[in-house]
């Protein structure tokens, strides 16, 4: 039987961790699991905690901690994505793959060419719980939104800023990361693009534009293209 994984509250030290809420929910509702099951229990702090279900509760599940290991699904550096909002359920594709490929971070935004109105939090949080679980990550990436592109400029927080544009044509992403090691903070615009004031804001905050090839990509394949290409060049993608 598959060992799912779930995450979890409590002090790994005192040797127990406790399941509730919709983890909950989906621990005893939909998957049945009951007293004597086994299952990997995450806090964030980076460690795969597998345990043995001990007690089925009201509203709760008591975890014994059996065995600690380091988590192999999370990335040694912090990668965040900075999406232009795109139209419909564009998002929700984009978060689930985003945490697949080991973004830690997904924050819309509202750029001058982006269309899309509608920001459904909850429901990308959900998305993101899930593609967290399904790919082994320890800790849930963090969804968020800003009213505007200046904010973004604002409130990077990674070593490294990139942003494909779809005018540029000499920068490359390899040389971009090249001589770094840090974290990574990546710009991806809506199915519009970027305008060219936004593109002259980034480059003058230090953001190095690069090109993805010589194809014009949908705002989705964008953002998994230049992902991957920053896992692939950190060392983190492939063979």
């Amino acid at each position: 039987m598959e060992i799912k994984r779930f995450f979890a509250a409590g002090d790994p030290n005192m040797g127990y961790l406790l399941v509730d809420g919709e983890e909950f929910r989906h621990l005893s509702k939909v998957l049945r699991y009951k007293a004597g099951y086994k299952a990997i229990a995450c806090t964030g702090d980076g460690f795969d905690y597998l345990c043995r279900i001990e007690s089925i509760e009201v509203g709760r599940a008591v975890l014994k901690i059996e065995e600690k290991q380091k988590c192999a699904g999370d990335p040694p550096f912090e990668l965040t994505l900075y999406q232009a909002l795109p139209k419909g359920t564009k998002a929700d594709f984009i978060v689930q793959k985003a945490v697949e490929l080991g973004a830690g971070k997904i924050v819309f935004f509202a750029s001058q060419y982006s269309a899309e109105e509608k920001f459904n939090s909850e429901r990308l949080s959900r998305i993101a719980v899930e593609a967290c679980k399904q790919c082994g990550r320890s800790s849930v990436a963090e969804i968020a939104f800003l009213e505007s592109f200046d904010k973004v400029l604002e409130s990077r927080e990674g070593k490294t800023l990139v942003m494909p544009y779809e005018r540029e044509s000499e920068g490359r992403l390899k040389d971009a990361l090249a001589g770094e090691d840090g974290s990574v903070d990546l710009i991806v615009g809506s199915e519009g693009g970027f305008s060219e004031e936004e593109a002259e804001k980034a480059r003058a905050a230090g953001a190095k534009l690069v090109t993805l090839g010589k194809r014009i990509l949908r705002c989705e394949t964008a953002a998994l293209v230049s992902l991957a290409l920053v896992m692939y060049e950190r060392g983190e993608l492939g063979g």
